[in-house]
């Protein structure tokens, strides 16, 4: 499966975020490898503070129940603690976006 999700991190906040993510926390890069994801991928739009999650989950993984509230994921407390400080301290959550088109999808009959 993949998933797709836009936030925009708070004024002030961007060069923390992307030192935490240059130095993610092992429990968590398990923590979300045993979830079931295989790819995470995170983009910033030029100058801004918009940024763009891509996520691949192993299978028919569901990304929501493998790493959402009272997953397995955040039964570990580093990960737990991880989420609580992403969310709050930098940009409050992720919004998810709808997939409208995908080559493997959308390609086969045309080629």
């Amino acid at each position: 499966m993949r998933y797709a999700f836009t936030t925009t991190v708070k004024d002030g906040k961007m060069e923390e975020y992307l030192h935490y993510h240059d130095h993610i926390w092992p429990e968590v890069c398990r923590g979300l490898r045993a979830a079931g994801v295989t790819q995470l991928t995170i983009f910033r739009a030029p100058n801004t503070s918009t940024l763009f999650l891509y996520v691949t989950t192993a299978g028919a993984t569901d990304l929501g129940e493998a790493t959402g509230p009272r997953s397995r994921y955040r039964e570990d407390p580093k990960c737990q603690e991880w989420e609580e400080l992403m969310d709050a301290d930098f940009h409050g959550g992720w919004t998810a976006l709808d997939e409208v088109h995908a080559s493997d999808r959308e390609w086969v009959g045309a080629l």
